[in-house]
């Protein structure tokens, strides 16, 4: 679906202290506010075919308070629960990589899977930090013990292999005694002497000390010739141990003597997943039938006894992981999103963690009318579609396509590189596309015989290293990135003979975290940088050097950019805070600190009341657009959930008092990319949940009363 709209201007005012504001509502698509009368042309774009992919696995960091959220594709997002719901960086994955269990060790994240190795990824970079072979084909599960140091892998061969994690090193240590059929879960007790594994129709109990299974918990089957597969396993400090099978059932057992001692069949299909809340008086189970129990520790006669509590459920398909985070329990599965509920039971405590991805993946070039979609393993090039716009555009009209979108071309990484793109862009003038894997950065010249054919040509540049952020400078002749190894590589690049050279290579300060955000003013005479801790530097272009480093606010940045005309530099945070710095007066600007005094809250906060509070993500702004005038400025924040439109007077007209503006927009589907190709046309990329929902498999079907 592509089209352009029009839609009905209608008056409404707002007061802002004692000023009076008009607004011109956009109804349908958009509400976008106006000093003076005007139309937008909106193009609603829906040829991008993002689909995120189901979650795997999980882990909860103790340290940190960060998720570890593995996806079927082997990526693996970091998320910061501390503040609010932010995607810290994503750890892209390749196509001859899984990851099948996740575990933290202090600050360190591990994962197994089906390839046979043990990684351990650097967090500060993004990538793959070291693999070491686990001695026992795929690895199904992982689990570590705080007290040994130590952890333990199940393999394929039906082994345990157990590590020692010290000095930062995975160094293999022993294997305990082989069993029949691959070890699908396990779980390690808290003292660290006792490890519990659960494979086909048995929960074996280990002793760690003399790698021998020291009790054999034959399962029941439901059918003689059906085996039971036990998929999770957990154990309690007082040696209950819990178990989830493929007939539904959650089952309590007595660890020291290996006998039974509750058994419930909460589910109507296998049982994925289980987990315990700090205390353990709390066990909740989830599973194929997407309803996530608690099992609650009751005394019954003077007897502990675990009885079925509330269940939730949120979730459309199968559930695969839980992870427990301060009073929060988190499920996520194959409908790729995460869900919230909180532990205590609170109506309006549930929260849905949308899998749209902070990084944006499209890119725009307003003077070819080109546009650049970014997959996993490759990038689709189109040609925006064309029509002729009536003298009067009338409101509230759809403007027929005279001619369709175009696809142009599609650029796929050669097959030796594995690996999983993670960042991409078209530069403005439309001649320039770049991307980066994790192992190699590619540029290419786009050459163009007419409107809809066109090819590529490698363009090769000593010096290139992969890297986390690409951007090209306004006028396209230089490209910036943000490198793996913590370097910001200026390019500049000649279109006539498809030449680039590396001119300068900037060093940053700071080496323990990721250069997310790059920006270049629209004189291509400054580069602002922002990292993960909070450090926004800016560097001056024309000589090289730094100019000067932002006030450090609490939360994380989530985009920068700069004012097209006195270059002041808007950030907005991961809170919802947006502050501008001036960089002539290097302090905060009149419109910041008006915003600062009046509001106890995040401006952006204040404006999406009313929106949608069950989603915590996708509020988040991941782009800052401005559209500028004489009379004046408007800063469009966009976020996945919509548009926040913040309306002020330009600093040149500004008394003591700034006169200010603003509103929320949520009209539009999920938005993944939203330019301005002028000042009358906007651009938007919408991915609609339904389209999402129809790429997902089937669920398991559920008899429902009177079907």
């Amino acid at each position: 679906m592509d089209n352009f709209e029009v839609d009905q201007v209608n008056k409404e005012t707002e007061m802002f202290g004692s000023k009076a504001v008009k607004f011109y509502k956009i109804s349908n698509l958009a509400r976008l506010s106006y000093y003076i009368m005007s139309k937008f042309v909106v193009h609603r774009c829906r040829l991008f075919k993002f689909t995120p992919c189901a979650v795997q696995c999980m882990a909860a960091s103790v340290e940190t308070s960060d998720l570890a959220v593995a996806r079927s594709d082997g990526s693996i997002e970091i998320w910061s629960t501390k503040y609010s719901w932010f995607q810290k960086l994503v750890i892209p994955g390749s196509s001859d990589h899984s990851v099948e269990s996740l575990i933290w060790v202090g600050n360190r994240l591990l994962s197994g899977g089906l390839q046979g190795d043990i990684t351990e990824y650097d967090l500060t970079d993004a990538t793959v930090k070291l693999s070491v072979d686990s001695f026992g084909g795929a690895v199904w599960c992982i689990a570590y013990s705080i007290v040994k140091d130590k952890i333990a892998v199940g393999c394929e061969d039906g082994s345990v292999k157990m590590f020692d994690v010290k000095n930062k090193a995975i160094t293999f240590e022993r294997a305990f005694d082989k069993q029949e059929g691959r070890i699908l879960s396990m779980a390690w007790h808290k003292s660290g002497d006792i490890i519990v594994t659960g494979s086909t129709d048995v929960v074996r109990i280990w002793s760690t000390k003399t790698g021998h299974a020291i009790q054999r918990i034959t399962i029941e089957r439901e059918m003689k010739n059906v085996e039971t597969i036990i998929w999770s396993v957990a154990i309690l400090s007082d040696y209950t141990i819990i178990s989830g099978d493929s007939s539904g059932r959650v089952q309590f057992w007595n660890g020291k003597n290996a006998t039974l001692l509750q058994s419930h069949r909460a589910h109507r299909a296998d049982v994925l997943c289980l987990c315990s809340t700090k205390d353990e008086k709390c066990v909740y189970a989830a599973g194929v039938d997407p309803r996530v129990i608690a099992f609650n520790l009751v005394q019954e006669d003077d007897v502990p006894t675990w009885v079925k509590g509330r269940y939730m459920q949120k979730h459309t398909h199968d559930v695969r992981a839980l992870a427990i985070i301060e009073n929060r329990i988190v499920s996520g599965g194959v409908d790729t999103n995460l869900m919230m509920n909180s532990i205590s039971e609170k109506v309006g405590s549930f929260q849905r963690v949308y899998s749209f991805p902070m990084k944006s993946l499209v890119s725009t070039s307003a003077t070819k009318k080109l546009v650049l979609m970014q997959y996993s393993n490759y990038l689709d090039l189109w040609k925006f579609a064309k029509c002729n716009f009536p003298e009067e555009l009338n409101a509230g009209r759809n403007i027929p396509i005279e001619d369709n979108p175009v696809k142009l071309l599609q650029i796929k990484p050669p097959s030796s590189d594995t690996n999983h793109i993670c960042c991409s862009v078209i530069s403005p003038c439309g001649n320039w596309i770049a991307y980066s894997t994790t192992s190699t950065l590619r540029l290419y010249n786009l050459q163009t015989s007419d409107e809809l054919s066109c090819k590529v040509i490698r363009v090769r540049c000593v010096g290139l290293i992969p890297s986390h952020c690409i951007v090209f400078t306004p006028d396209s002749n230089y490209m910036i990135t943000s490198t793996t190894n913590h370097k910001i590589l200026i390019v500049h690049l000649v279109a006539d003979t498809c030449e680039a050279r590396l001119v300068q290579m900037l060093q940053l300060k700071t080496y323990t975290c990721i250069t997310h955000l790059l920006a270049v003013s629209s004189t291509s005479s400054y580069l602002a940088t922002a990292n993960l801790d909070g450090e926004i530097n800016v560097f001056d272009l024309t000589n090289m050097t730094h100019f000067c480093t932002l006030p450090k606010y609490q939360h994380t940045p989530s985009s920068i950019a700069f004012h097209p005309v006195t270059n002041d530099l808007m950030t907005a945070y991961d809170d919802l805070q947006v502050i501008e710095y001036s960089l002539i007066d290097k302090a905060y600007t009149k419109w910041t600190k008006q915003c600062l005094s009046t509001n106890n809250e995040p401006l952006l906060q204040t404006l999406r009341k009313g929106a949608s509070s069950n989603s915590c993500n996708i509020a988040v702004v991941t782009s800052i657009r401005y559209v500028h005038s004489d009379e004046v400025d408007k800063v469009f924040f966009m976020s996945r959930e919509g548009l926040y439109i913040a309306e002020r007077v330009p600093n040149h007209m500004q008394d003591t008092k700034s006169h200010l503006g603003a509103r929320f927009c949520h009209k539009f589907k999920p938005l993944l990319c939203t330019e301005f190709i002028d000042e009358s046309t906007l651009f938007v990329v919408e991915r609609p949940l339904q389209d999402i929902w129809e790429q997902l498999p089937p669920t398991l079907y559920q008899k429902k009363f009177g079907t």
